[in-house]
């Protein structure tokens, strides 16, 4: 290779490195263009508008109405969806940093029946290489979640199956299934992450507005 490519070459690859790097050390933003906080309530939007669909909400999926619910993306860019809340796992930090805060999500307001409402991730019967983003299943994995942020206006979540900061974790995009579904892919076939956006629930006379 000719001197003058190795070089553009190498210079490339430093430049890729130190933007990875500089990303991983960045502190996730809202719509606002705020620093994501723990315990703050937000909406979980879709990045892209119109036909990228709207925000993130419970809806019950159990056999017999058992108290089992999906999480799955509404179709419509108008409505935001249900507001959760960012837990801090481990190591304490009063922002979330991209690639490095390990996290628990959970809905602000907990569905009928369901003991938590917390997000997990479970098992599809199904597929073995597959898992479902729930609330209220019993057969849920241990792991955490992560936000990646991607580039100055969207994100993506990750799940890392595990136990946080015990052994180096492997986490995988969150995508959506064909029903609008957030599943995880956890094999080497791939998943086409969501990309997202983070806004501050906002009240209108003590009541979450859903528009």
């Amino acid at each position: 290779m000719p001197a003058r490519s190795l070089i553009t070459t190498l210079s490339f690859l430093l430049w890729i490195s130190l933007s990875l790097a500089s990303a991983s050390e960045h502190a996730v933003i809202d719509t606002d263009g705020e620093p994501l906080l723990p315990g703050q309530e937000y909406y979980i939007t879709s990045a892209i508008w119109g036909a990228g669909g709207g925000g993130v909400f419970p809806v019950q999926t159990g056999v017999d109405r058992s108290c089992a619910y999906s999480i799955i993306q509404s179709p419509s860019d108008r409505y935001k969806g249900k507001p959760v809340k960012f837990h801090v796992v481990g190591t304490s930090t009063d922002k979330i940093y991209s690639g490095s805060t390990d996290l628990e999500i959970e809905f602000v307001e907990n569905a009928a029946c369901v003991e938590s409402p917390k997000w997990a991730a479970t098992s599809d019967s199904a597929s073995s290489s597959l898992y479902r983003l729930a609330i209220g299943d019993s057969a849920s994995v241990s792991g955490f979640f992560q936000i990646h942020v991607l580039n100055s206006f969207s994100s993506k979540l990750v799940f890392c199956p595990g136990t946080v900061k015990v052994v180096p974790s492997t986490c995988y995009d969150i995508g959506l299934e064909t029903n609008r579904e957030l599943v995880v892919k956890h094999d080497d076939t791939g998943n086409d992450a969501k990309l997202w956006v983070f806004e501050k629930a906002q009240t209108v006379k003590g009541k979450f507005s859903i528009i």
